[in-house]
């Protein structure tokens, strides 16, 4: 199986390439907090796509995941002469709650009268888009917090696997929403100062938005190299019941679900070149996946970086948004630097990458640990 194209609409702007070079020099593409009218500090930084360009709302939405999904298409070499009726949809996201709040807004501007919330389902949402790319395949989508879009990379993987489509478009959308950034306001888990991912003085998350795609498809039969860069060798879930919001310290469920996906894929530990960490900026997160790599590796810990200082944590679509960031940076030749990390933790014993490095070939991990004990991780080779 390989990633036989990507897309990406980001803080940074429109298209995959947008965020190579914001990224290998360590800048946020964060502003401050408007428009949402939320007893917050101005000032909080949050990651916004163009509001211009992808208003809040279904239209918006719907404009960054064809923008996205379009990208996604043209680097597999589709274009709209090609048939995609073998092609199945799985959507990883929760921006409908995002899109209500965005239609009660102004409906309110215009009337002054409170509306019930005019919810979307993430079903209806994908079929549309399904219908406009003419996918006929099957539609799924995927609400598993944090690790929602690294799920759905998982179940497009496993439908075509069992035959069930051909080929399979992977989407994680998300949009800010202030139910979410109240939510976890009232958790004391927004930084003020900016996500910090396994730094010493931490203090907790960046939210974000954002769209990825990834256009999934099985090698062709007796062509190894099929001109493909990124083989998806494999990976893993699992849900850890440690506790209702927070992660186990130990790391245990972290190191399993990595172990998992090492194992699924077929790889041994020593194999993996460098580690996309989930890397949160919140200090139990943090510590428990610090301590789940050092349970999996070992001494000899990866290389590994966090990217929400510079994207934020774009929460259900982080797994599409974060692996596609990722993978531009590799094919621009290095791993990116951790942007926010300033001081080591000794508590954590393991530091993120700092300067960027140069992006070896060889295979790469992916973890994505959500809200609620929600954990994914991938592997995928590059080069």
């Amino acid at each position: 199986m390989c990633v036989g194209g990507y897309g990406l609409v980001s803080c940074y702007g429109t298209g995959a390439q947008a965020v190579v070079e914001p990224l290998r020099a360590r800048r946020p593409g964060s502003a401050p907090l408007t428009g949402l009218q939320l007893p917050l500090p101005e000032a909080l930084p949050v990651n916004r796509m163009d509001p211009q360009r992808y208003p809040a709302g279904m239209a918006g939405t719907q404009a960054a995941m064809l923008a996205a999904a379009h990208e996604a298409l043209t680097m597999a070499g589709l274009d709209r002469t090609h048939a995609l009726t073998d092609c199945a949809l799985v959507l990883g996201g929760t921006g409908s709650l995002a899109i209500a709040e965005a239609e009660i807004r102004r409906v309110w501007e215009r009337t002054g009268v409170a509306t019930a919330l005019p919810v979307t389902s993430a079903g209806a949402m994908a079929r549309q888009l399904a219908t406009t790319l003419g996918l006929d395949g099957p539609v799924f989508c995927l609400a598993t917090a944090c690790a929602s879009s690294a799920n759905a990379l998982l179940v497009a993987r496993d439908l075509i696997r069992r035959g069930q489509a051909r080929r399979a478009l992977v989407i994680g959308a998300e949009r800010l929403s202030a139910i979410t950034l109240s939510g976890f306001q009232s958790l004391l888990l927004l930084d003020p100062a900016g996500c910090r991912p396994f730094d010493a003085a931490r203090r907790g998350l960046q939210l974000g938005e954002g769209v990825g795609a990834l256009w999934l498809e099985p090698v062709p039969a007796g062509h190894a190299d099929s001109g493909r860069r990124h083989r998806f060798h494999g990976g893993a879930n699992l849900c850890d019941t440690h506790h209702m919001t927070s992660a186990s310290p130990d790391g245990g469920a972290m190191a399993r679900v990595m172990q998992a996906a090492l194992t699924q894929a077929g790889v041994a530990a020593e194999e993996i070149v460098a580690i996309k960490a989930h890397g949160t900026g919140s200090a139990d997160n943090d510590l428990a996946e610090a301590a789940a790599m050092k349970t999996v590796f070992g001494a000899r810990v990866p290389p590994f970086t966090g990217l929400k200082r510079g994207l934020g944590h774009t929460l259900a679509a982080c797994g599409a948004v974060e692996t596609v960031a990722f993978l531009a940076c590799l094919d621009a030749g290095f791993i990116p630097p951790t942007a926010g990390f300033e001081a080591f933790d000794p508590a954590l014993g393991v530091q993120p990458l700092v300067p960027a490095q140069d992006a070896p070939a060889g295979i790469y991990l992916y973890n994505f640990f959500g809200f609620g004990g929600n954990y994914g991780t991938l592997v995928i080779g590059h080069g």
